[in-house]
Formats: structure tokens, C-alpha cells, sequence
């Protein structure tokens, strides 16, 4: 699908011989999550030339010659704007300790680096496919394509897949899907959403702040053949003007977003979801999740259902 042919990198770098570079670089992660941006990359993918030296036996430690635990902290956007306004966000909030740097790169570059990672994988009812793979799609399974963009979210991660259970789960039950109204806050690559609608929902919908994340879902949208509708934007607590996908409240909710972000939207979460409709919660790791279920019990919902995944948890309530 098209993409702009030009992605941002803004890298954060951080000085070995700094006596507080680990404390700061820890910081540093913990502020880019409590400002909704969890696609940040430990490390980089370009600039190393890989040849002989960097193959066969050796007794080199490449991780540590590369930076170990100092290694560069990268985020990626198509957006040079958003980037400028972050580095000065990041440069205000830390003085010192930090290199603030803005690069470019070919668009194909990022998208080539998730070709050896990204794999297919099998779920109860879905085979989740990127473009470059589709030879062997299994009978019986709904195929979902998915692009990975610069937005969250493949089927790889656990969350993801955590997600993807409840609601195959769900329409096992005999939930009356074609009834339901769904709305996906936080929707990434779109993937949850598309499987929504893959699966008979009445109607799907999806949100999320970062711009990336909207263009990415569109894209992989399209490479299933499916209309999504999409808004850049949080929680629709009052609706999108003109566009009636968005009216809450809705039978079932989705959020797959980062503990750091949810504590904050849980009362807009519980607000669009209907009364006795359906929240479902990921992002939160499994030590996360009581403090998560009272939270949302103090907006009114009623835990139903926990489910673990590698050390990532499942809520489902209802309100």
C-alpha cells in the first residue's frame, strides 16, 4: 500500500561516561509512555553495515560494543512536525543527559527491517499474514493482512493476541455479534478492528491520537478489501459530527493501550460503553491488573473475565 516514501526518526541518545545516563534513560522511556507513544524502538535499525565481521563464530560482544544497556531510544513518524514538537517537549522536560537528534530514511527501509521478525501466526479463528507471505493461508482459517506501518500492533504481541481470544471466546459463546456495536480506542494498525469486522459485528469502529496510526489502519483496511471507519482522536465521548459509527455508547469497547494511558481514559472508557455492554482492557502486565479492575470499578464496571498471556493481562467487564 502507499505509504509517504519518507520516514522521521527522532533518536534519543544518552552519554556512557554521565554518571546518571541509566537513571536517565529509564526516565526517559517512563515519559515517552505516560505521553501515549509505546512504539518507541530500544536501539536502531539503520547505520549498521553488516558483513563478515558481523557473522560466524566471534567472542565479540556486539550488544555492549553497540551501546548494552545505553543503547539509543528511537521513535519513528511519517510526520517531521511531530517529531520537532516531541524534541522540544523532551528537550524542555530534559536539560541535560540527552542528545536530541531528527533523521530521515527511505519509507521502504523501516518496512523491510519487520520482514525477518514478523511471521504469521495462527489464533482460534484468524491466520494473520503480512503482505510479503500469503502462499499458505490454512483452509478454514478468516485470513487478516496486516502491514505494519508505524502504528502497534502485528498479532505478535501478546496484547494483541490476548484481545483476539476474548472476542473468538465470545462469538464461541454465542455472544449476538451481529447485534453489537464495536468500538476499538487505541487502534493501532487497525488489526483488532479488522478482525471485528471479519468476525459479523453489526458495526466497527476505531480511534487513535497518533495520525500514523490512522494511516496505517486505513492501509491495511484496504488490503482486506473492508471499509473501516476511522477517527484521529481519543475516546468519542460526544461522538464525531456527522459520522453516526461513532455515537457512543456501544456494546463492546476495546482498549489496547498501555497501562500508563488507560489509568488516565478509564472514565471515558466506562462512559462510552453501554450499560451492561462489554469493556475489554490489554495493555496492562499481570501485576498491573488489580490496581487496573479498581480503577474501573470505581467508574462503575464489574469485573467479568481475566485472562494471562506472557505476563500480560485481559480485563473484561461490564457496566
Amino acid at each position: 500500500m502507499a505509504y509517504p516514501q519518507i520516514t522521521f526518526e527522532l533518536r534519543l541518545s544518552f552519554d556512557p561516561n554521565e554518571r546518571l545516563a541509566r537513571q536517565t534513560k529509564a526516565r526517559v522511556m517512563e515519559w515517552l509512555s505516560a505521553h501515549g507513544i509505546d512504539e518507541f524502538v530500544e536501539g536502531v535499525m539503520d547505520g549498521l553495515d553488516i558483513d563478515n565481521e558481523y557473522t560466524g563464530p566471534s567472542t565479540r560482544d556486539f550488544y555492549e560494543e553497540l551501546g548494552g544497556d545505553l543503547l539509543p531510544v528511537s521513535v519513528y513518524k511519517y510526520s517531521k512536525e511531530l517529531l520537532e514538537d516531541l524534541k522540544t517537549q523532551i528537550v524542555r522536560d530534559f536539560p541535560e543527559g540527552l542528545g536530541v537528534e531528527i533523521h530521515s530514511m527511505e519509507t521502504s527501509e523501516w518496512l523491510e527491517g519487520w520482514k525477518e521478525s514478523f511471521k504469521p501466526i495462527e489464533t482460534a479463528r484468524f491466520y494473520i499474514y503480512p503482505p510479503w507471505d500469503d502462499k499458505n493461508i490454512p483452509k478454514g482459517k478468516i485470513p487478516l493482512v496486516v502491514e505494519p506501518g508505524m502504528a502497534f500492533g502485528t498479532g505478535q504481541h501478546a496484547t494483541t493476541q490476548i484481545v483476539l481470544h476474548r472476542l473468538e471466546a465470545l462469538a464461541a459463546a454465542g455472544a449476538p455479534l451481529k447485534s453489537w456495536r464495536l468500538m476499538d480506542v487505541g487502534t493501532g494498525t487497525g488489526i483488532l478492528a479488522l478482525a471485528a469486522m471479519k468476525m459479523g459485528f453489526k458495526s466497527v469502529a476505531g480511534s487513535d491520537i497518533d495520525p500514523d496510526a490512522v494511516s496505517s489502519a486505513e492501509n491495511n483496511a484496504k488490503l482486506n478489501h473492508l471499509s473501516l471507519p476511522l477517527w484521529q482522536g481519543s475516546s468519542p465521548t460526544r461522538g464525531v459530527s456527522g459520522r453516526p459509527e461513532f455515537q457512543p455508547p456501544f456494546e463492546v469497547v476495546i482498549a489496547n493501550i498501555l497501562f500508563v494511558v488507560l489509568q488516565k481514559i478509564i472514565p471515558e472508557l466506562a462512559e462510552i460503553t453501554r450499560k451492561d455492554g462489554l469493556l475489554i482492557l490489554s495493555g496492562v502486565l499481570t501485576e498491573d491488573a488489580g490496581q487496573m479492575t479498581k480503577l474501573a470499578q470505581a467508574e462503575g464496571m464489574r469485573l467479568l473475565d481475566k485472562s494471562d498471556l506472557e505476563g500480560w493481562a485481559c480485563l473484561t467487564f461490564t457496566k
